[in-house]
């Protein structure tokens, strides 16, 4: 009887352990690819981001040329919008700092454009060129 009860223990305990070895593997795998697809899902928003605060400055540089002041003032409310969100939700150091440098330039260029200065566009330029060449890898 009691070669039994061993062997039966024995049993249960190589059977628990033959069906939570494979699904344990089998969850860290899935924990890890989860892990790595998060990553990179931060990454691509991210990016999205980024893109949107390119183009409300290019817009931005746009309408100032063309004279738009208005629409221009509108396209820089959502860059900058755009930008302090994005630098209060990255840990990217090299972002942040870009971010920073272009919403050092919120003030003057919101002034300028409030004033209808033509000077703006030399002052968006900048930001522009900067913005673009942090997308090239």
């Amino acid at each position: 009887m009691r070669t039994k009860l061993v062997i039966g223990s024995i049993l249960l305990l190589v059977g628990f352990l033959g069906g939570f070895i494979p699904q344990y593997r089998k969850a860290r795998e899935t924990a890890e690819q989860l892990s790595t697809q998060g990553r990179e899902l931060s990454s691509c928003r991210l990016s999205q981001q980024l893109s949107n605060v390119r183009d409300s400055a290019a817009m931005a540089y746009l309408e100032a040329t063309e004279k738009n002041y208005g629409i221009a003032t509108e396209y820089s409310k959502q860059l900058f919008d755009q930008a302090q969100k994005t630098a209060g939700q990255t840990d990217d150091p090299a972002v942040r700092k870009l971010l920073g440098d272009v919403l050092a330039a919120r003030d003057p260029i919101m002034a300028d454009l409030a004033n209808g200065d033509a000077a703006v566009v030399s002052k968006l330029q900048p930001l522009v060129t900067n913005l673009e060449q942090s997308a090239k890898p």
